[in-house]
């Protein structure tokens, strides 16, 4: 390597910074710090890498073990993580200036309750195949569980190519050049097929995994969670979109239960996401 390849390689236009090690740094301590935020594409490589090899053991699982509770929560391993590689890849081809490692969507709310969330179904899954094993004997509410979050990913999936550069994770608060209201395809039957998708693959996840007490508590928070969401993303449209989005409301129904029909401008303090 020339001394100017190798100089332009050591610059933070790659997000590769040299320093000179310390006295009493170890060994193995890197003389070049990563840039999380502008060396992207090594961080997305390695979340792709760590995606794919959970859903091989998953999918290792779900074959050696057939019909099974080890075999279900194999299936449950490859649908997780296929989740998030949907997440970042719908954004990737369909709202590409919007793309960054948040789009894995692993923390969604920022507060880390996802990650806990599902650490509490898998430590339940255990537990209850340890002391009830006989209850966790795939059968029809099992299938269910899965028909129901498979259809919740295809639903939420496609809500987000439908929408391409108007879909956002986060509720727009104000109108960009390229936010169009959105009220065709899937749109046309469900005003927040986002939301619905995402409730009904979590639910769906729960229910094939038969663990009753983390399904009363995703329904519970998740269901809270989405109609707060909601009412206030209603508020923000129609603030947007004036007289086309009360339209589009009017003739368009939403599964999302409790949806206020006062529609008000919203206050800072009421963002569901704070």
């Amino acid at each position: 390597m020339s001394d100017e390849a190798r100089e332009a390689a050591f610059t933070p236009k790659v997000g590769l910074f040299r320093r000179r090690p310390a006295v009493a740094e170890r060994w193995w301590t890197p003389v070049v710090s990563l840039s999380y935020d502008d060396h992207l594409g090594h961080n997305i490589a390695a979340t792709a890498c760590f995606l794919g090899v959970a859903m091989g053991v998953g999918l290792c699982l779900a074959t050696t073990n057939g019909w099974t509770a080890t075999g279900v929560f194999g299936i449950y391993m490859v649908l997780l993580p296929l989740y998030h590689i949907f997440e970042y890849q719908c954004v990737a081809l369909y709202n590409p200036h919007r793309v960054n490692m948040e789009s894995f969507m692993f923390n969604p709310d920022g507060g880390n309750r996802y990650y806990q969330a599902m650490l509490v179904s898998i430590a339940e899954y255990a537990v209850e195949c340890w002391l009830f094993s006989s209850t966790k004997t795939p059968g029809l509410i099992t299938v269910l569980g899965l028909m129901l979050a498979l259809c919740g990913q295809a639903i939420r999936s496609l809500a987000m190519v439908t929408a391409k550069t108007s879909f956002n994770h986060l509720i727009a608060k104000r109108r960009e050049v390229d936010h169009d209201l959105i009220t065709h395809g899937i749109y046309k039957y469900e005003r927040h097929p986002s939301y619905v998708g995402f409730f009904s693959w979590a639910i769906g996840l729960q229910l094939m995994l038969k663990n009753p007490i983390s399904l009363v508590a995703f329904a519970g928070v998740l269901g809270y969670f989405f109609c707060r969401r909601t009412n206030y993303e209603e508020q923000t449209l129609l603030q947007l979109f004036g007289p086309q989005y009360e339209n589009y409301r009017q003739r368009t129904p939403t599964l999302v239960p409790f949806v206020s029909k006062d529609m008000r401008a919203p206050k800072a303090s009421e963002d569901p996401s704070d």
